[in-house]
């Protein structure tokens, strides 16, 4: 994580001695190039966990500015969150998708971004160890060689649930590896344990691993959320291009939070190379207003804000980052009164509990 920070730092001193400054040009930018922090098995342009999958597969962006000769470009990006950075620093994506730990990142080295909508909220995490594993407790895990995906929502995670147990990263012996590299060391017995997520239920159903510790079921706060997120040049520049992508991204939102779409849903995500029945399962329960819900409510915002904190208290970021000016509310409230969606979604308070409505 280190080098991808310094490397990020680097990207972001060349654009201000280049003095590269925003186009106000015609509000018709040539593309839309988006930014998404995942990529499938095997490299698969496709993501899963969010409606924006739905609208990358319906191609609703495409359809929206058609119209206007407006290409839209979407980039998956298997390095995750930090590459995601990386493309923003040097002007290659103009919207981003990514977990908050990374954006949080770059906010903290200077990259300027608006945070429009939250996407993939309530995130679980699990903690895999191989199926002979002699260890029974999270509590166990202590001195133990164990994988996670530095530099992405699962390092502050990781961190998060630790705590809870009295430990620390220090407490282990980290070793980096992405989500697919982590399963192939945990079925060879070259880790001890993993954190991971539906990734991984492949491999309990062949009955190579088992679970010592989800977050389901336990504290909200110990979940994971992404945000979707633009660039402040292209903001300026193109004010009423972000209000109509966030309204089609709003719109699907409420698609994907029906309980009838579920299955259509899974089916789009499963294009990342998943079966759609892992999708089931790990949301099973779980009500998909809540999941799929676009909104910052008092709980997500808290979440941010606690994100912002712990990173700051763990030292994943260098300086405080303000979540309250990051968060760009306008075109969310214009996109939810456009489409009468302003009481779609349930609210939540700061500690995840149901806000009474009034």
């Amino acid at each position: 994580m280190v080098r991808r920070i310094l490397g990020l730092a680097l990207i972001l001193a060349a654009s201000l001695i280049g003095g590269a400054l925003p186009s106000h040009a015609e509000d018709k930018p040539a593309v839309i190039r988006i930014g998404v922090a995942m990529a499938g098995v095997g490299g698969r342009p496709f993501s899963a966990g969010t409606y924006i999958s739905a609208v990358h597969v319906k191609g609703l962006l495409e359809k929206e500015f058609a119209a206007d000769g407006t290409k839209v470009e979407w980039n998956f990006f298997g390095g995750a969150g930090p590459a995601v950075n990386e493309a923003l620093a040097s002007g290659k994506v103009d919207f981003a998708w990514q977990g908050d730990l990374p954006a949080l990142v770059g906010r903290s080295l200077g990259l300027k971004t608006r945070l429009l909508l939250a996407t993939g909220t309530r995130f679980n995490t699990y903690i895999a160890v191989p199926a002979d594993s002699p260890l029974k407790t999270l509590a166990d895990i202590k001195g133990h060689t164990v994988s996670n995906f530095n530099g992405t929502l699962y390092q502050l995670t990781a961190a998060n649930i630790l705590s809870t147990v009295g430990l620390t990263y220090r407490d282990l012996k980290i070793v980096n590896l992405d989500n697919a590299t982590a399963l192939s060391a945990l079925s060879a017995h070259q880790v001890d344990a993993a954190f991971t997520s539906y990734y991984s239920f492949g491999l309990r159903e062949k009955g190579l691993i088992k679970y010592l510790y989800t977050t389901k079921g336990q504290d909200p706060k110990l979940t994971s959320q992404a945000g979707f997120l633009v660039t402040d040049d292209f903001a300026k520049t193109h004010p009423s291009v972000v209000n109509r992508v966030v309204k089609v991204l709003v719109g699907e939102a409420r698609w994907a939070s029906e309980p009838a779409n579920q299955p259509a849903l899974y089916d789009i995500w499963a294009k990342v190379g998943i079966p759609a029945a892992f999708f089931a399962e790990a949301q099973k329960g779980e009500d998909p207003k809540v999941l799929n819900s676009p909104l910052f409510d008092p709980f997500i915002t808290a979440q941010f804000k606690r994100s912002a904190e712990n990173s700051l208290h763990f030292k994943l970021i260098r300086s405080p980052a303000d979540v309250d000016s990051w968060i760009d509310r306008e075109p969310l409230n214009a996109a939810l009164k456009s489409l009468g969606l302003e009481n779609y979604w349930p609210q939540f308070d700061k500690d995840g509990k149901p806000v009474v409505a009034q």
